[in-house]
């Protein structure tokens, strides 16, 4: 039985982001034919989702949600791996919130910078891109110094939420920004990002990995 649906365009992470977490739960989500700028506008779609958001997700008990995040949660509080995915204890879910906080915070919008001129949304400006670059640096020197201190996972001592939202920010970033140079100075994040995206039911959500030999302006 299907746990939900969820509305998005295609090869969209935080989607992934999503199943990766149903996948490890054991539920299935259903992925719901979707026209960016269409579907979203319809008033049947507003009447759940005012915003027009997607990301957006329906659960089979009448459950709408929008942001992947709240999404993401709620999927993963909803199984049998909710401590391990969410936290057991304050402690521990408090920092996990600080990972998934940082992904939206810190990762993505860098990234989401760097790629937008690359998939022809916005014209390619080269200050805009290498400050995109050196923002998700910042953020990826941080993960090395954090995961370099013995981490396999970044909050608890299984892959959880936190470990999730990171990779999935990151996906654009390896696929685009994050070339080979750049990823030589952060082995410890490498081998965890491969980690994470290795995991069963994660590796299924997100498919196979790729990373970028060089970064190069957009032709």
């Amino acid at each position: 039985m299907s746990f939900g649906t969820i509305y998005s365009y295609p090869n969209n992470p935080r989607v992934a982001k999503v199943h990766a977490v149903a996948n490890l739960n054991g539920l299935k989500i259903e992925d719901a034919p979707f026209e960016f700028g269409k579907t979203n506008k319809t008033p049947e779609f507003l009447a759940k989702f005012p915003l027009g958001k997607a990301p957006a997700f329906s659960s089979a008990d009448g459950v709408n949600l929008f942001e992947s995040n709240a999404i993401a949660h709620y999927v993963a509080d909803s199984g049998p791996l909710r401590d391990q995915l969410l936290g057991s204890n304050a402690a521990e879910r408090a920092a996990i919130q600080q990972w998934v906080t940082m992904a939206e915070t810190e990762v993505m919008p860098p990234v989401v910078t760097a790629i937008l001129p690359r998939f022809g949304f916005v014209p390619y400006d080269q200050g805009a891109d290498d400050q995109a670059a050196s923002k998700i640096e910042r953020a990826v020197d941080s993960l090395e110094r954090h995961i370099s201190s013995g981490k396999t996972w970044l909050a608890g001592e299984k892959i959880s939420l936190a470990d999730i939202s990171i990779a999935a920010a990151l996906v654009w970033g390896f696929t685009f920004a994050i070339d080979a140079e750049m990823r030589a100075k952060y082995p410890g994040v490498v081998a965890w990002y491969e980690r994470v995206m290795g995991t069963q039911g994660v590796k299924e959500a997100f498919g196979e990995t790729k990373f970028v030999e060089k970064r190069t302006a957009p032709k």
